[in-house]
């Protein structure tokens, strides 16, 4: 008789809200294993699946959570770095500091995350799976250091593919566009202005926080983790919705001065 084969384990960042709630929810319904990484309290999120309250840029927590699942369930088949927050404003009136964190959330952290799960991954030969987004290769006005941190985090995960390349570990990339999610109102918003812009960020921030609220909903973007996550060889990085796999499409054929009018136009 054939013995049954233990479910896999996934660990998920930002898993209280939107995104990542959506896909630990839908992998747990799925019969994964999943644990959930973020920084709202528990009894705020009333997850279903195994859950961990704690700030991601906090490393040696992480080293400690990383420990913890392992030694309990024995394999790490997937770390689903989802965790991240948006900064809005023209970039003349960002501070410092807000550059600094969103970075270090964005971007340093979730490297970090990498570099604690690698060892486990490598020997389930398990996947890393990134939220990115649109906005990677379409710079959104207003989002400059979003689009940096998420434009960096594709570029990272294009390079640490070809480290793993030899070690059985997949990377992918999932880039969503507009999502309804609680992601529009924690947004950390720079409104300040001057005459020079006159009712450009007012405006260009209503428009894009009017297409937020009306974009696709998560758990669209969980099911396409989820089919990245059981394809043995998935696509580096992919686009979910087909309007926004035109746009990810469009951008690599179209001359870069023509694809930036474009993106400022829609915006």
């Amino acid at each position: 008789m054939k013995k049954a084969s233990r479910p896999k384990v996934i660990v998920i960042t930002g898993a209280s809200s939107g995104i990542g709630l959506a896909t630990a929810n839908y992998f747990y319904n799925k019969g994964y294993i999943v644990y959930g990484i973020a920084r709202s309290a528990k009894e705020k999120v009333d997850a279903k699946y195994n859950y961990y309250q704690g700030d991601i840029c906090d490393s040696e927590l992480m080293k400690q959570f990383a420990d913890e699942i392992y030694k309990k369930e024995g394999r790490i088949d997937i770390l689903f770095n989802n965790a991240g927050f948006g900064i809005s404003g023209a970039i003349e009136f960002t501070e410092k500091q807000q550059v600094q964190k969103q970075f270090d959330t964005n971007v340093v952290a979730t490297i970090d995350m990498c570099k604690i799960y690698l060892p486990y991954l490598r020997e389930s030969k398990g996947k890393i799976i990134f939220t990115t987004s649109v906005a990677a290769p379409a710079a959104i006005p207003l989002q400059a250091c979003y689009s940096a941190t998420k434009a960096a985090l594709e570029s990272f995960a294009l390079a640490l593919a070809k480290e793993v390349r030899t070690q059985g570990i997949k990377v992918a990339c999932v880039r969503p566009g507009d999502i309804q999610t609680g992601f529009t109102d924690a947004r950390e918003k720079c409104m300040q202005t001057s005459d020079a812009y006159g009712d450009f960020i007012k405006n260009k921030t209503h428009k894009m926080e009017k297409a937020e609220r009306k974009g696709m909903q998560p758990i669209a973007v969980a099911k396409h983790v989820y089919k990245i996550a059981k394809r043995k060889n998935p696509p580096l990085i992919s686009s979910v919705g087909f309007g926004y796999k035109c746009i990810s499409a469009l951008l690599k054929i179209v001359p870069v001065r023509w694809s930036n009018y474009l993106v400022y136009k829609l915006y």
